[in-house]
């Protein structure tokens, strides 16, 4: 039975967002969001807030981002380090606030790969508040998983018919669960066993997962297939569980709406014709 796990800052492994990081995190600045408006703070940074903020209001579907988001806060820890996070602020899931490092998140820079990476961040972190808002999943004090029963997240218990609980349902066996659990409590008193543990997983199960980070957890799995679902082409012929995975969100006409939002408003930065 699956064990509810507390982390204020997951501990991830692969290169596509966080690392370990041996440097301490700089909080540049925190604002407070008012109906899709940064408050008009008195700081050097506040420019740069409001400008990290326009962006990304610009890119994603209005419904959920004024809905939900209520504070943007800046942070700086090095290259390659925390990138970003979309996080509850609430037990209730109803308010939530977007980190983003400022060197990490770069659309100034000249380097494709930076850029591409920072609209990947975006897009994942903003798959967390697609699959765990208060639509999707209920405040829950319960510590374990029943089996059968709907998937407990962090934030609480999902929904029956959330994306969450049906991708769980659908692509988490119970073997795949329970391996999963024993890595998470075993060494949850040693970050860095888990990871390499986590590593060996996905190693384990390269069909089942598309990236290394998605074996991190069901929440990061399902960010991760969302991530490839916008940003990549629908696979017609899936061969493979994590092909499958992209296409789970094609049965959704709202998420499908979604994704034409987004790659629209993505494409200058990617410079391909998505």
């Amino acid at each position: 039975m699956k064990q509810k796990i507390l982390l204020l800052f997951t501990v991830l492994f692969s290169s596509t967002f966080f690392c370990q990081s041996n440097q301490e995190t700089k909080l540049i600045g925190k604002w407070k969001v008012f109906n899709g408006e940064i408050e008009n703070k008195k700081s050097k940074y506040t420019a740069r807030a409001k400008e990290e903020w326009k962006r990304f209001y610009t890119i994603f579907p209005k419904k959920l981002t004024n809905k939900y988001i209520k504070k943007i806060v800046l942070i700086s820890d090095g290259l390659d380090e925390k990138t970003g996070a979309l996080g509850a602020l609430t037990v209730e899931n109803n308010k939530w606030e977007l980190v983003l490092d400022t060197i990490d998140v770069n659309f100034k820079t000249k380097d494709t790969y930076r850029l591409h990476q920072s609209v990947y961040t975006l897009v994942h972190e903003f798959g967390h508040l697609l699959t765990l808002n208060k639509e999707q999943v209920v405040p829950s004090y319960k510590e374990f998983q029943e089996e059968g029963g709907p998937y407990l997240t962090e934030e609480g218990e999902a929904k029956k018919n959330s994306y969450i609980n049906l991708f769980v349902k659908k692509f988490w066996t119970q073997k795949l669960l329970k391996r999963w659990d024993e890595i998470k409590e075993t060494h949850k008193y040693d970050s860095k066993k888990m990871v390499d543990e986590l590593f060996v997983f996905y190693q384990n199960n390269k069909d089942v997962f598309l990236t290394d980070y998605a074996a991190e957890s069901p929440e990061e799995d399902i960010a991760e297939s969302w991530t490839a679902f916008v940003l990549k082409d629908r696979v017609e012929n899936p061969l493979t569980i994590a092909e499958e995975k992209i296409n789970f969100f094609y049965q959704f006409s709202v998420l499908i709406n979604y994704r034409k939002i987004i790659r629209k408003n993505t494409r200058k930065y990617l410079q391909q014709n998505l």
